[in-house]
């Protein structure tokens, strides 16, 4: 675990994403909107920090590779562990939309998307009270 204090963080966020360009570009401009970043490449290693953090993780923000076949288990593992976290899904394929939508994630996006507008949509989302989220 970081050795920050949680104090120093707004959010914490989980990227579940296997290009790690992709990954270092969209953990720094998180890091720089003061969510503590936790990296991950698959759907397994996702499920494993998501217990390591034990409910410390405020949203989870996947590729829409992860986010299509397996990943719509991954989203329903994700809500039964913990119902609070967010699932954002960002994908190439509009047509992935409501298959996500409707397997528990709380935000779909279609690639590209500006890491500027990941972290706008991200902290809209955590901002949203439970009677507004779906």
């Amino acid at each position: 675990m970081p050795s920050e204090s949680d104090s120093e963080y707004r959010h914490s966020i989980l990227l579940v994403e296997d290009d790690i360009d992709v990954s270092n570009l969209l953990a720094g401009y998180f890091s720089l909107a003061k969510y503590r970043v936790i990296k991950t490449r698959s759907a397994t290693d996702c499920m494993d920090k998501l217990k390591e953090f034990d409910n410390k993780i405020d949203i989870v923000l996947m590729n829409g590779k992860i986010a299509s076949d397996r990943g719509a288990m991954l989203i329903v593992n994700i809500k039964n562990l913990n119902s609070s976290i967010k699932v954002f899904a960002i994908a190439d394929d509009e047509n992935n939309k409501t298959r996500v939508l409707d397997y528990g994630a709380d935000e779909f996006a279609t690639k590209p998307i500006s890491p500027t507008t990941a972290v706008e949509k991200s902290t809209a989302l955590l901002m949203k009270k439970p009677a507004e989220a779906m």
